[in-house]
């Protein structure tokens, strides 16, 4: 589809942003709203979002609706992104309760990372393994899109993929992991543990009524509101969050499902080392919680 390009130019100042930080925002944070195909630019050039209104098929839609619909895990490790400040429970970060889940595959990251040493398909993914490779042609589809409108960025990414081990990457995509989130507003965040010179995608399902939730990088004061089947591919260490999200029927559902690439996935071993590590990680563990 054609696109139009909209330069962004002008930063919020940072005093401005840093209020903003992990709070949902309003609808004074933004002043241009996307309405039709456009690929946004940063100052120098540098591409920042791609807006693909309807560029996920009604036929795929339809068919990974359920999957998708059925995702209800809840998670307090979202941080800013849930809208609410970390606090520590039992020396662990912990945040509001929010309906997300991580797909695909993950690696042993922060203050878990001494008793998860090593990299492993998501505990959704390993109690839904069927149901996850059922979702591999949306998944091709979305990274078929990343392809054409960024194609620069889906090399970086594939380039990293083939340095990968195949165990840990999505058959025929730049992807290794996929987060979906159900019916609840981001605060303002940016993403880590991603590539920084990959791009994330994002795909929005609606159902009911519902009104906000607006998709917004507030520090360049651009938004947009995702109807079903949009995609956005996106930079997603550029601040971002979402509007208030008002629930106006029973049936109201804003899934989001994004991807993209762990960084830290290329450092992992085969299938097999990791199940070692794994294996090796949970022996120490029971060792020392035997002697306490």
């Amino acid at each position: 589809m054609e696109l139009v390009e909209l330069r962004a130019r002008t930063r919020i100042p940072k005093s401005e942003l840093e209020k903003k930080v992990g709070k949902i925002i309003t609808d004074k944070d933004y002043n241009v709203l996307l309405t039709g195909p456009t690929k946004i630019v940063g100052p120098s050039g540098q591409p920042m979002a791609i807006y693909l209104p309807q560029a996920i098929t009604k036929e795929l839609r339809d068919k990974h609706y359920p999957t998708l619909h059925a995702i209800k895990d809840k998670t307090d490790n979202r941080g800013l992104a849930s809208g609410s400040v970390r606090v520590s429970v039992k020396g662990q970060n912990r945040a509001n309760k929010i309906r997300s889940a991580i797909m695909g595959s993950f690696e042993g990251t922060g203050a878990q990372k001494s008793r998860f040493p090593y990299c492993r398909t998501t505990a959704w993914t390993g109690k839904n393994t069927e149901q996850f490779h059922s979702l591999y042609p949306l998944f091709q589809h979305i990274g078929k899109m990343m392809e054409t409108y960024v194609p620069d960025r889906w090399a970086n990414q594939m380039t990293r993929v083939k340095q990968t081990d195949p165990a840990w990457i999505v058959e025929g995509t730049p992807f290794t992991t996929m987060t979906v989130n159900n019916t609840y507003p981001t605060g303002v965040h940016k993403d880590k543990g991603d590539l920084d010179e990959g791009f994330s995608c994002l795909a929005t399902w609606r159902r009911g009524q519902y009104s906000g939730g607006y998709l917004t990088f507030p520090e360049w004061r651009i938004a947009v509101n995702m109807q079903d089947g949009d995609l956005l591919l996106m930079d997603a260490h550029q601040w971002h969050g979402n509007t208030d999200l008002i629930l106006e029927s029973e049936d109201a559902e804003r899934i989001s499902l994004v991807l993209y690439y762990r960084t830290e996935l290329m450092a992992c071993g085969t299938l097999e080392e990791e199940a070692e590590l794994e294996r090796s990680a949970k022996r120490k563990h029971q060792a020392i919680n035997a002697t306490l």
